[in-house]
C-alpha cells in the first residue's frame, strides 16, 4: 500500500509539472514583477527588496536589512517611478527559468531580468541600462543563458576580453601624440595597460603613484599603456594632462569595445603577451601589489 502511495504521489508530482507549461511562467513572472514594480513606485522598499535577487546584499539575510536602509535614504527625494513595458524572451538554463522584460525608466528603456526554479516563485535583477554588458550581468547571475544576450547585447562575445592566463589580441594604437604603439612591436617586454577615465575620481587619484611606478621602472623592457574612455584627444592634451600630468602612453579608445567593468582596472602582460595579472579599483596595496607583480615579471 505504501509503494501504491508513493508511486500515485510521484504521478502528481509529474502531472503537476507538465500541466505548469510556458504560458503560466509568463503569467507567474508578469505577475510578480508588476507586483515589484508597484512596491517600488509605492516606494514600500522592503516589500521591493523581497523580490530581488540575494546577490544584492551578499545573499545573507543579515545584510538585507541594511541594504533596504540604504535604498530608503536614496529613494527618499527621488520621485522616479517605472512602468513594464512586456516580456522580451522567456529562457530555461539548466533548472532554471529566466525572463526578460523591458521597462520605462527614468524616461528612457531599461531591463529587468527575473529567474525562477520552478517557473512560479521568482527574484528580479534591479532595472539595468540598455548600455549594460552581458558580462556584468553573468556576474550577478552566473547561470544566465547566453541566448537572452542577442536581446540585451550585441556585442557579446565580440569584445576584447582579458583573462589571466590567455594571450592578448593583437592591438595597435596611436597614443595623443600620434605615435604608433603595437603589440607587435613590444614582444618580448612587459606590458602594463590601465584602463581609466578623467570623470573617474579613483582613476585621477592613483595617477602620481602611476607616475613613480613608471619613473622607477625607467627601462626598455616595460611599457606603461593607458586606454582612457569617454574622453578625446583634445581635451586629455589641453584641458587634463596640465592639471594631472600622466607618463603613462596614453591612447583614447572605445569601452564599448572592452570587456572592463570598473575603473580603474590594470592588466599585467608578461614578455610572451601573456596576461599573468588582473587589478581593479584603486587602493593602496593595489598600487604595493601592481609594483610587486611588476618586479617579479621582470626578474
Amino acid at each position: 500500500m505504501k509503494i501504491k502511495k508513493r508511486i500515485l504521489s510521484l504521478l502528481i508530482l509529474l502531472f503537476t509539472q507538465a500541466s505548469f507549461g510556458q504560458e503560466d511562467i509568463h503569467t507567474s513572472a508578469t505577475k510578480q514583477v508588476n507586483e515589484m514594480i508597484t512596491f517600488y513606485n509605492k516606494r514600500e522598499i522592503p516589500k521591493y527588496v523581497d523580490y530581488l535577487l540575494p546577490v544584492y546584499y551578499g545573499n545573507e539575510n543579515k545584510y538585507k536589512e541594511k541594504f533596504t536602509e540604504t535604498w530608503e535614504r536614496i529613494l527618499k527625494q527621488d520621485t522616479d517611478n517605472f512602468k513594464l513595458v512586456g516580456l522580451l524572451k522567456l529562457a530555461k538554463s539548466e533548472n532554471q527559468y529566466q525572463a526578460l522584460f523591458h521597462i520605462n525608466f527614468k524616461n528612457g528603456m531599461s531591463y529587468i531580468i527575473g529567474v525562477s526554479e520552478d517557473g512560479k516563485k521568482w527574484s528580479f535583477t534591479q532595472p539595468f541600462s540598455e548600455k549594460m554588458k552581458f558580462n556584468q550581468l553573468l556576474e550577478i547571475i552566473p547561470t544566465l543563458d547566453l541566448a537572452l544576450a542577442e536581446s540585451i547585447d550585441s556585442k557579446f562575445g565580440k569584445r576584447i576580453n582579458y583573462q589571466i592566463g590567455e594571450i592578448i589580441s593583437p592591438f595597435n594604437f596611436d597614443d595623443i601624440n600620434e605615435t604608433e604603439i603595437s603589440s607587435e612591436s613590444l614582444k618580448g617586454k612587459v606590458i602594463v595597460l590601465n584602463f581609466w577615465g578623467t570623470w573617474c575620481a579613483p582613476c585621477v587619484k592613483e595617477i602620481p603613484e602611476l607616475n613613480k611606478l613608471v619613473e622607477k621602472f625607467n627601462s626598455e623592457d616595460i611599457k606603461f599603456i593607458a586606454p582612457a574612455i569617454t574622453t578625446t584627444k583634445e581635451l586629455l592634451k589641453n584641458s587634463f594632462l596640465p592639471k594631472h600630468p600622466f607618463l603613462y602612453d596614453i591612447v583614447v579608445i572605445d569601452g564599448d569595445d572592452y570587456v572592463i567593468s570598473s575603473y580603474p582596472t590594470h592588466v599585467i602582460i608578461n614578455q610572451n603577451q601573456e596576461v599573468i595579472e588582473i587589478i581593479t579599483g584603486y587602493s593602496e596595496d593595489n598600487i604595493k601589489k601592481l609594483e610587486q607583480i611588476i618586479n617579479h615579471v621582470l626578474n
